[in-house]
């Protein structure tokens, strides 16, 4: 089957200009920014383009007369020498790529948000909550919020990431399901699988309530209908696999069970999980629900979920990388 089947979907992008995007990692004093501080670097690597570490602290810049700015200097100097310290765990990355900045903003998601959209981020890395469970991602609430409404890519880091060696992220998993989200994520993990020289497993998973009743009610049987929904679930993953861009290692997995509960199994054996977010909601947003936010409360690495309504997510950060590699 000849590639490029599923269209432009999956093009990387090839402008000669390059358009620079901004990797932004939100921190505070916790190991769990370091944790997204680990990945940050690793992603960064892989691109041209700047690094912002940024932190939030609890101020409101609102016209008031209980306004303290000697109070506010105090804060905006912690939180600055906070992202600062995150900044010095970006090893191999160049110097001055690196930004720090610190915002005043009661709410660290509206903060995060702000500078999202200021920065022309492609992607926001925050680690998990300290309360998860280690090598699982649990979301803590800064990342929850984000989570419904984020201006761009939003990943989340497994807490204990920071301790674990990372020799590259080699192994990339996509989930698909044959939506507008799905054909999404895999664009954005198709861009990311060529600049980090990554496998991409595009995953499908079979719901066991699709298979139908036993051949006494009349219908098919079941092992026949099962056959059938197995043949034409693969027959499109492998559709995908073969649209991939040539310089895309793909590979079909086909499971079967509770989508959630399938995909957070297989995050195991990968570095990076991508997913889409809910079908419907705003457009250019991310919307966590359903079977990605089981996910993103469960998996064993690091997940990134995509904005609707966008044809290649990640293909302004890892574009021009990709391209160059080629």
């Amino acid at each position: 089957m000849p590639r490029g089947r599923i269209g432009p979907m999956l093009r990387l992008v090839e402008s000669k200009e390059e358009v620079v995007t901004t990797i932004l990692i939100g921190v505070n004093d916790s190991e769990s920014s370091e944790d997204a501080v680990a990945l940050g670097r690793g992603l960064a690597e892989a691109t041209t383009g700047p690094v912002v570490v940024a932190c939030a602290f609890p101020y409101s810049d609102a016209p008031s007369r209980a306004a303290n700015l000697t109070y506010r200097d105090a804060l905006k100097t912690t939180a600055l020498r906070t992202a600062g310290r995150m900044s010095e765990l970006l090893s191999n990355v160049p110097a001055d790529r690196i930004h720090t900045t610190a915002i005043a903003n009661p709410s660290p998601p509206h903060a995060l948000h702000d500078i999202a959209t200021a920065e022309n981020a492609s992607i926001v890395v925050l680690g998990s909550t300290h309360t998860g469970r280690a090598g699982r991602v649990m979301p803590g609430s800064t990342a929850e919020r984000l989570l419904h409404g984020a201006p761009c890519a939003v990943a989340v880091v497994p807490e204990g990431y920071r301790e674990h060696s990372h020799p590259g992220i080699n192994h990339i998993g996509v989930a698909y399901n044959g939506s507008a989200e799905a054909k999404a994520a895999v664009a954005a993990a198709a861009e990311a699988a060529a600049a980090l020289g990554a496998e991409l497993s595009v995953i499908g998973v079979i719901e066991a309530d699709l298979y139908g009743a036993p051949a006494m009610t009349g219908g098919p049987g079941y092992n026949l209908l099962r056959e059938d929904i197995e043949a034409q679930v693969r027959e499109d993953l492998e559709s995908v696999v073969a649209g991939l861009p040539e310089d895309v290692r793909g590979v079909v997995t086909c499971l079967e069970g509770e989508p959630s509960e399938r995909l957070i199994a297989a995050s195991e054996t990968l570095d990076l999980l991508v997913t889409g977010s809910r079908g419907y909601g705003p457009l250019r947003a991310v919307l966590a629900g359903g079977v990605s936010g089981r996910v993103i409360r469960g998996a064993h690495c690091p997940v990134i979920v995509v904005p609707r309504g966008v044809e290649a997510p990640l293909g302004e950060l890892f574009g021009a990388t990709a391209t160059a590699a080629r």
